[in-house]
């Protein structure tokens, strides 16, 4: 999304991850239109937070914030032993999954993250995987939102109204 903020305009998107402070940055989708915001989340109750009180909104919005906010947990961890990371994991999960039950996209970002992160790795090598995991699933949303718009653009005449529900693109 390109937003005008102080005179300049940038590109902003809807769900980032800023790896070095381990905080999601969230376009605050319930000031829009009228201001722009952004949220940082900075632990796993706040990102699940986020997603319940829909500063996020939009399927994929909300799947790339779940996803995120498992690669935050994992990254989080301040154990030692992976019996102790897998519950802690399974923690996030859960909180995570009952920020919205009802969102399929959600469930299916937090079964991608951690089918990623699955097999025989170290602690260490769970939370990249699960970064990579999370902003490949992020990059997807973007794509096929830019694909809504691409298309989109083709239907809509100067002077036409759009009415969205949930994901618009």
């Amino acid at each position: 999304m390109k937003v005008r903020v102080h005179g300049r305009r940038r590109h902003y998107r809807t769900v980032d991850f800023d790896a070095g402070a381990n905080e999601l940055v969230l376009i605050d989708q319930r000031k829009l239109p009228h201001q722009f915001k952004l949220t940082r989340t900075r632990t796993i109750q706040q990102t699940a937070r986020a997603i319940t009180n829909m500063t996020v909104r939009g399927a994929g919005a909300i799947g790339a914030t779940a996803a995120f906010g498992l690669a935050q947990a994992a990254a989080a961890f301040t154990g030692k032993t992976e019996p102790a990371f897998s519950r802690h994991l399974q923690r996030a999960y859960e909180t995570l999954a009952a920020a919205r039950p009802t969102a399929v996209d959600l469930v299916n970002a937090l079964n991608e993250v951690r089918a990623a992160m699955a097999g025989d790795h170290t602690i260490a090598q769970q939370q990249r995987l699960a970064l990579k995991a999370a902003r490949l699933f992020a990059d997807e949303d973007v794509a096929h939102c830019q694909a809504l718009g691409r298309h989109g653009v083709k239907l809509i005449k100067n002077g036409m109204r759009v009415l969205t529900h949930c994901n618009a693109g």
